[in-house]
């Protein structure tokens, strides 16, 4: 119900829809990694193109500045970016005018990199996202949340992460996962449990028929 009134209440405002999920049942899921990239991005990306996946990478437009060609690169192997916004400051703190500045400043650090401008937004912490939408307006198509959260940000176990995300994925779940480090984050200090999770995923997410794809492919 909260999907559908998000939904609804974009389309009437002329802002970008809310979504949690995908609708009914699709044979499929969405990984998607948060705060890149970093220099465990590739090696999250490379599990993905093993089995001839792709991920949505939500950028951190700080990062990307600092690292374009790993943007570039994802972009380049087919992998769909979103925008996490620049600083990930909480957005429940800030304006929507400074949240429409990070937004513009992270889409430009972005597209800049990549030759495209991301249509997906996700807010850090996944916060205040009516708020977010109102700061986007059309600047974006979606305002992509998540279904699935094992915390990985905080955990120094890939069998911790794996076991998390199989006991909670279902057909048309989005999977919040991370593969880089916020300047102010917590947690553990590397994401190599991530990256090591995800290579034990992909394979066993597809044994369950559930084929890791792309958000706007997942909503499609």
């Amino acid at each position: 119900m909260r999907q559908i009134a998000d939904a609804l209440a974009g389309l009437l405002l002329g802002r970008p829809r809310i979504v949690y999920r995908a609708a009914g049942r699709p044979r499929a899921v969405a990984l998607t990694f948060d705060d890149g990239p970093s220099l465990w991005t590739a090696r999250v990306a490379g599990a993905l193109e093993a089995h001839g996946c792709r991920g949505t990478f939500f950028v951190l437009g700080a990062a990307a500045e600092r690292d374009r060609d790993r943007v570039a690169a994802l972009a380049a192997a087919g992998h769909e970016l979103g925008n996490h916004l620049y600083s990930h400051t909480d957005p429940e703190r800030q304006s929507v005018r400074a949240l429409r500045a990070e937004i513009d400043r992270a889409g430009a650090v972005i597209g800049d990199a990549s030759g495209a401008r991301p249509s997906l937004v996700r807010p850090p912490y996944c916060g205040v996202p009516r708020k977010v939408a109102r700061a986007a307006g059309r600047r974006a198509s979606t305002i992509v949340l998540r279904s699935v959260d094992p915390a990985d940000w905080q955990l120094e176990s890939a069998d911790e992460i794996v076991g998390r995300v199989l006991a909670a994925v279902g057909p048309g779940d989005i999977v919040c996962l991370h593969d880089g480090m916020p300047a102010d984050g917590g947690g553990s200090r590397t994401r190599t449990p991530t990256a090591e999770a995800v290579e034990r995923l992909v394979p066993a997410l597809l044994e369950r028929d559930l084929r890791p794809v792309t958000v706007s492919e997942l909503l499609r």
